[in-house]
C-alpha cells in the first residue's frame, strides 16, 4: 500500500532528518543567539549555483564529516564509504587544520534524474592555506585541466576539485563544478534570490538546511518513483524558502525547528496557517496506537481557514476546480460541503491509516467542540452502550473542503463518540468501535521517549511511525534508495516522525522531531487475549532471491536472483555459476516460477506490474512484458491444472487472483476476497485425488478449490490456524489445529467438523 498525494511531505521532511540526524549535538552552540551574517559566510554562499534544491550550512566542516559515514543514525547507508565525497573527506579530514573551517553541502539535480551533491569549503580561517590544499589534492593521481581561469583535478572514481580564492569546489559532477566557478567569475549566485537572502539573513547563517520550494520538484525526481512524482505540487507552493534549525535534545532525539519565508503572500499554502490559533492535537485520545500515518489540521475558525485557502487557490488559478469539486459532491437540497463544515463547528479533522483487525484501513475523524448541553451530559450515551453506525450521507464532502489527503477513506458510514465523529468503511468500523481491543495512540506514545510528540502546539500535524510502517513510505522511493533506507532501520525497533506547522508573531514556524533508537522494550499497539496477540505485522517483505527453479520437464535445476543496487537479473547454473545478467529499473515480487509455453520451458515472474515470461537464455517470449490489469503485491505462484499453467499473485488491495498466461484472469476464477491480511502466496496441495489451494494468512489457514471457491467458509465457527499442520485421515477428514490450539477433524467436502 501507498502513501499518496500531500503525505509525502513527511517524506521529504524525512529526507531533512536522513541528512543532518547524525550531527547528534555536534553542532550544540550555547550561544543561541542569531550571530550576523560575516563577510566570510557570503564569501561561500557566492558559489552557490542559482538552480540547487537544498543548502546545508555547517559551521565547521567537522560537523559534516558524521553525516558522511555514520553508522548508527536513520541516514545510514545514503553515503556508501567507497563513494568519491567520503573518500574525499577522509582525505581533507586528515589535514585537522581544516576542521574549524566553513563548509556548504548543496543539492542539485542532474541530467541523469539523480541528486547531485557539491561542496564549498570556506579556507580563509586557514594561514597559508594555499599551499596545503594544493599538498593535499596532489597527493592523489589525477589529471588536470583548464576551466575559466581554474585548475580543475579530475581523479579517476569521477570527482573534480578545483579552488577559487580561499574557496573549495567539489563534486561528482563536472557540471556542477564547472558552474560554480562560472557563479564566482560573473558574480551570480543563490543570493541573487531575495526571498533566500531574507531567510538566510534572518537566521545569520546559523547552522541550518534551507530548502528551495521552487526547485522541490527536482528533489522529487531524484528520490521517488515516477508515480509520486506530481504530488511534488504541495511542497512546491508551501512558500519560496524555508530553514531548519537542528536542536539536539538528547540521546537520539534530534528536533527542528525552523521558519518558512514569504508566509503573507496568498500565494504560498503557508498564508492559509496564518489565519488559524495553534492549538495541541487531540488526535491522540481517539486513534489506536497502530496508528501508521496521520494528518490532522488544527481549526480554530472555520470560515477565517476557509476565505485564507479560497484566496490561495484563486492567486494559484485553482479556485474554479476546488468550487466545482464541491458542487459535484452536493446534492440537491443539500447544503454545499463549505457550509456544511462551518455548521460542524470542526476544532481538528484528521484522516489516519491504522491497522485495525489485522488490516490497513483509512479512517477520517473529526473533533466537533463541545456545546453547553453536550459539556453537561457528555459521555452519557457512550456509556450506556457501544456507538451507533449510521450512514454517511455527505460523502466527498472532507476531501473537497480540506483537500486530497481527506480522499483516501471509504466514507460508507459513521459513529459518534463522546465529542468526535469517526468515518470509514462499515467492517473497519465495527472493528474500530468494539473498545477492547486497541490501545489509545496518546497511552502508546506515553510510555515511549516520544511521549511529548503531540503536544507542540500548531495548524497542521504529520505523524508517521517510521519503524512500523517503512514498507508504506518506502514504496515510493526510488529502488536504490528503498534499499539504503530499508537497511538503515534494521538495527531500531522504534522510529517514529512527527512534523507540525503554525503561526508565531506573524510568521509560520514548522516544529519537526525525530526519535529512533533500539530500545529495551517497546509497549504492546494492542491489549492481549488470552495467550494470543492480536497485533501481527501485515506486511508483504518481498525477496530477490535466489530463487531456485526446478525445469519441469528434465527436472534440472538453476537459479535466479536480482541485485538489489542495480536491480540486474542474474542467472546462474546449478553449481551456481553465473550465466548471464540482464538490466532491470525495479524489484521482482518475491516470486520466480517456470512453465511451458509454446513447447519451451520459460520463466515466470514480475517487475513491478509487468507479466514476463523469459527463457534461460534470457531471451522473452514473444509479446511479453504485459501489463497486468491490478497492481501487485507479491507473486507469482505457478500452479497446473492438466497440461495448462496458471499463475497466482497477491494484488494490492489484498485480494488474490488467478492469472492465464496472457495476462488475464483465468475463466470461472472467483477472486479470493481474505477477510485477513495475505502475506504469503497460496500454494497447490492434492488431497484425496483433488487439487485445492492452501493459503496462510496472518490469522488462519483457509483452503480453496481451484476455481477460488473456500471449502473452509462452510466451517467458520471453528478456524484453523495459521501455523496448523494438515494430515490426512479417513473419509475424506483432514486434521487440522484450530485457532484455540486445540485439534479437531474437517471434511473437506462437506464443511463438517468432528472433535477429537
Amino acid at each position: 500500500m501507498r502513501i499518496r498525494r500531500k503525505y509525502f511531505l513527511c517524506g521529504v521532511l524525512c529526507i531533512a532528518v536522513l541528512l543532518l540526524g547524525a550531527c547528534k549535538g555536534q553542532n550544540e552552540r550555547e550561544n543561541k543567539e542569531q550571530r550576523k551574517l560575516s563577510a566570510a559566510t557570503k564569501s561561500a554562499y557566492k558559489a552557490v549555483p542559482t538552480d540547487a534544491i537544498a543548502i546545508l550550512d555547517f559551521e565547521k566542516l567537522e560537523h559534516l564529516i558524521p553525516i558522511l559515514n555514520d553508522t548508527t543514525n536513520f541516514g545510514r547507508g545514503i553515503m556508501q564509504k567507497n563513494e568519491p565525497l567520503v573518500k574525499f573527506q577522509e582525505i581533507i579530514a586528515k589535514r585537522k587544520v581544516f576542521n574549524d573551517c566553513h563548509v556548504l553541502f548543496t543539492l542539485h539535480y542532474s541530467s541523469k534524474n539523480e541528486v547531485t551533491f557539491l561542496e564549498i569549503l570556506d579556507m580563509s580561517t586557514v594561514p597559508g592555506y594555499s599551499g596545503i590544499i594544493s599538498n593535499v589534492l596532489d597527493s592523489v593521481a589525477h589529471t588536470s585541466r583548464k576551466y575559466n581561469g581554474c585548475d580543475v583535478r579530475e581523479y579517476p572514481d569521477g570527482f573534480e576539485v578545483t579552488t577559487h580564492g580561499s574557496l573549495l569546489v567539489a563534486s561528482s559532477s563536472a557540471f556542477l563544478v564547472e558552474s560554480s566557478v562560472r557563479h564566482l567569475a560573473n558574480g551570480s549566485s543563490i543570493l541573487d534570490f531575495h526571498d533566500f537572502t531574507s531567510v538566510l539573513e534572518e537566521t545569520g547563517g546559523v547552522e541550518c538546511m534551507y530548502l528551495n520550494h521552487r526547485q522541490i520538484g527536482k528533489l522529487f525526481s531524484g528520490f521517488v518513483t515516477y508515480d509520486f512524482l506530481k504530488y511534488s505540487d504541495f511542497l512546491l507552493r508551501f512558500s519560496t524558502w524555508s530553514a531548519l534549525e537542528i536542536n539536539p535534545r538528547q540521546k537520539n532525539f534530534i528536533s527542528f525547528r525552523g521558519t518558512t519565508y514569504n508566509n503573507g503572500d496568498p500565494a504560498s499554502f503557508s498564508s492559509v496557517f496564518l489565519s488559524q490559533e495553534p492549538a495541541e492535537s487531540q488526535i491522540g485520545k481517539i486513534l489506536p496506537a497502530s496508528t501508521m500515518f496521520c494528518v490532522s489540521l488544527q481549526i480554530s475558525g472555520m470560515k477565517s481557514y476557509l476565505k485564507a485557502y479560497r484566496d490561495y487557490l484563486e492567486v494559484n488559478k485553482k479556485l474554479n476546480s476546488y468550487l466545482s469539486r464541491q458542487l459535484s459532491v452536493t446534492k440537491n437540497g443539500e447544503r454545499t460541503p463549505q457550509d456544511w463544515a462551518v455548521s460542524q463547528n470542526f476544532t481538528e479533522v484528521a484522516t489516519a491509516f491504522c491497522v485495525i483487525g489485522g488490516k490497513y484501513n483509512w479512517f477520517t475523524v473529526a473533533h466537533i467542540k463541545p456545546s453547553g448541553w453536550s459539556r453537561l451530559f457528555g459521555g452519557v450515551k457512550d456509556k450506556i452502550g457501544r456507538p451507533k453506525i449510521k450512514s454517511f450521507k455527505q460523502r466527498g464532502y472532507f476531501a473537497s473542503v480540506f483537500g486530497e489527503a481527506f480522499s483516501h477513506t471509504k466514507e460508507e458510514v459513521y459513529c459518534r463518540s463522546g465529542e468526535w465523529m469517526i468515518i470509514g468503511s462499515r467492517k473497519a468500523l465495527t472493528e474500530f468501535i468494539k473498545g477492547g481491543s486497541h490501545i489509545s495512540l496518546d497511552s502508546y506514545l506515553n510510555r515511549t521517549p516520544a511521549s511529548d510528540f503531540l503536544s507542540d502546539k500548531g495548524s497542521a500535524r504529520v505523524l508517521f511511525n517510521i519503524k512500523e510502517g517503512s514498507d508504506t513510505l518506502f514504496n515510493a522511493l526510488n529502488p536504490y534508495f528503498r534499499k539504503v533506507f530499508t537497511s538503515s532501520i534494521k538495527n531500531k525497533n522504534f522510529e517514529y516522525f512527527t512534523a507540525t506547522v503554525g503561526a508565531e508573531d506573524n510568521k509560520v514556524i514548522a516544529e519537526v522531531d525525530f526519535y529512533a533508537a533500539k530500545l529495551a522494550g517497546t509497549p504492546e499497539m494492542f491489549k492481549q487475549s488470552g495467550t494470543h496477540q492480536q497485533y501481527i505485522d501485515s506486511t508483504i517483505k518481498v525477496s530477490l532471491g535466489p530463487f531456485l527453479l526446478v525445469d519441469p520437464q528434465t527436472g534440472d535445476t538453476s537459479y535466479i536472483e536480482q541485485s538489489p543496487k542495480f536491480l540486474s537479473i542474474a542467472f546462474s547454473d546449478k553449481d551456481h555459476k553465473g550465466l548471464w545478467a540482464l538490466p532491470f529499473k525495479d524489484t521482482l515480487k518475491g516470486s520466480v516460477g517456470q512453465v511451458v509455453y509454446g513447447n519451451k520451458v520459460h520463466m515466470a515472474f514480475i517487475v513491478a506490474d509487468r507479466l514476463c515470461l523469459m527463457t534461460k537464455r534470457g531471451a522473452y517470449a514473444g509479446g511479453y512484458p504485459l501489463t497486468l490489469p491490478k497492481k501487485v503485491a507479491c507473486g507469482p505462484a505457478v500452479i497446473k491444472e492438466g497440461d495448462n499453467y496458471f499463475l497466482l499473485v497477491i494484488n494490492a488491495d489484498n485480494t488474490i487472483t488467478k492469472y492465464a498466461l496472457d495476462g488475464t484472469p483465468a475463466v470461472g476464477w472467483k477472486e479470493i476476497h481474505a477477510p485477513e491480511f495475505t502475506r504469503e502466496l497460496p500454494r497447490q496441495v492434492t488431497m484425496f485425488g483433488h487439487n485445492y489451494l492452501v493459503m496462510r494468512t496472518i490469522g488462519a489457514t483457509r483452503i480453496y478449490n481451484l476455481d477460488g471457491t473456500e471449502v473452509t467458509a462452510r466451517n467458520w465457527r471453528r478456524p484453523i490456524a495459521k501455523d496448523s499442520r494438515i494430515v490426512l485421515e479417513k473419509e475424506g477428514y483432514i486434521k487440522v489445529m484450530g485457532v484455540d490450539g486445540k485439534e479437531f477433524l474437517f471434511n473437506l467436502k462437506s464443511g463438517r467438523i468432528k472433535k477429537l
